[in-house]
């Protein structure tokens, strides 16, 4: 009796617990002690080390510099180039710098990503008119080591423009026209991104998996709270299309292709959540990114999401659907900085890496895009892949965020419009750029990041200082 005890102990705590390896092994030998003998209950070390936090602190505020960690996005500005063409200018703490083209007229007031940028300009075929016969795809983006390669695009651009201009405008006087002298320049390299354009669902659905007939379309919003569910895709939302070449562009194979779009949200679910910032806020919008390879795998799913605080009091660090009961700042982990205030805008990232080459993996991500999964509705997001922060047995899409996405929270002060802060993140997103909003009006001013998984079935709340200035 004791025995069979002991085995239904075991087999209900390796039902509830994450830790199964560890149960296991206690049970084991807690049995064999019974027994007065050996069942071989030494733990089999498959060589694999347990996860660490580190592994889970995300690249996108950090880099490694000299064994030291600095807020990546250093500054974004706007050169314009003519009368209404520019480049959007991101400049990183490891000193590498991207120049993204885009419209001069859209982004030459806000000096930024800004709100027309997402769809005034965006649309499928849209170019960039440089001048002298240079055009590039809306949104193209160079990625340079530093800013001594970043100037050397820039002077061979503009070098390229004058002799453009050159040879099409000869110099004349007294009735002689003599040709200009020219600097020789070659044309400028081929974009490492290319913007491709805006399509809506239907034309994405063979793309993407997404399943048309997987449940009814679109959900109502009764029927995502009954299920749970925070937000879904539109059935006609646009979607912006970007592909990278790597900076191999003659070499399709490592090529990649990021569908973004707007999700529909659940404001009974969403309408107030524990920030891990810390207090409550209302999810203004949510975005999300799916990253396919050359061979039409998916390499990553990425969610962000825009809250706005609406209390600073509210809720902790836990990050859960607080309905105004949230267990204060400190239950749940800490953030860095001086804390929330009403009005400020969090933007909380959650990615998760996709192992192209992991059938499983492919198999859970695809079912939740064709509605074959755990909902029976596609493309529908649980709350917890709001918040990955614990474990979800019963949904394996919420269970892959959980045991492998990196999730960040970063809390943004004096933000004067948050319709178009939400696009300004969103566009950034399309463009699979590093988002930072920090300028001398809005800065970073809390941050926090997951840890790794625990064995109670959480993911710890942790400061990220190297996000805030």
């Amino acid at each position: 009796m004791i025995i069979i005890a002991a085995m239904i102990a075991g087999a209900v705590f390796l039902a509830i617990s994450p830790a199964g390896n560890d149960v296991r092994g206690a049970v084991c030998r807690a049995v064999g002690t019974i027994l007065q003998t050996d069942l071989g209950c030494a733990a089999k070390d498959d060589g694999s080390a347990p996860p660490d936090d580190a592994d889970f602190e995300p690249d996108k505020c950090t880099v490694h510099k000299k064994g030291e960690k600095t807020s990546s996005v250093v500054k974004i500005g706007f050169i314009e180039i003519g009368e209404n063409a520019g480049f959007v200018v991101t400049e990183y703490s490891d000193g590498s710098v991207t120049m993204t083209a885009t419209d001069g007229g859209s982004l030459g007031a806000t000096g930024g990503f800004g709100a027309d940028a997402s769809w005034g300009s965006g649309s499928a075929g849209a170019r960039v008119d440089f001048g002298g016969g240079v055009e590039f795809d809306y949104g193209s983006t160079w990625s340079f080591k530093d800013a001594d390669q970043a100037e050397q695009f820039r002077e061979q651009l503009d070098d390229y423009l004058y002799d453009q201009w050159a040879m099409k405008h000869p110099a004349c006087g007294g009735g002689i026209c003599m040709p200009r002298p020219t600097t020789g320049a070659d044309p400028p390299p081929v974009p490492s991104t290319t913007f491709s354009g805006v399509k809506v669902t239907g034309e994405v659905n063979g793309d993407l998996g997404i399943s048309a007939t997987g449940g009814k379309s679109p959900m109502t919003e009764a029927e995502m709270t009954t299920q749970g569910v925070a937000a879904s895709i539109k059935p006609s939302g646009k979607w912006v299309t970007t592909s990278d070449n790597k900076g191999t562009a003659d070499d399709e194979s490592d090529d990649t292709r990021t569908y973004v779009t707007d999700l529909q949200l659940n404001s009974e679910l969403t309408g107030q959540i524990g920030l891990k910032t810390g207090g409550t806020g209302s999810v203004q919008g949510m975005s999300m990114s799916i990253t396919k390879d050359a061979k039409g795998r998916v390499t990553e799913v990425k969610i962000t999401t825009t809250s706005e605080v609406t209390d600073s009091d509210g809720a902790g660090a836990d990050g859960g659907a607080s309905k105004g009961k949230g267990k204060g700042k400190k239950a749940g982990g800490g953030s860095a900085g001086s804390g929330t205030t009403e009005g400020d805008m969090v933007v909380e990232e959650t990615t998760l890496p996709v192992d192209p080459e992991n059938a499983q993996e492919q198999k859970t991500v695809t079912d939740w895009l064709g509605g074959n999964g755990n909902h029976e509705w596609p493309g529908v997001l649980p709350m917890n892949a709001l918040d990955p922060s614990t474990v979800a047995p019963d949904d394996p899409f919420g269970q892959m965020l959980y045991e492998q996405a990196t999730s960040t929270s970063i809390a943004y002060d004096h933000v004067s419009d948050t319709q178009q802060f939400g696009l300004n993140v969103k566009f950034g997103l399309a463009l699979g750029a590093d988002f930072s909003m920090a300028s001398e009006e809005t800065t970073a001013t809390e941050a926090t990041y997951l840890g790794a998984p625990r064995p109670d079935g959480t993911r710890p709340v942790l400061d990220y200082t190297d996000c805030v200035e």
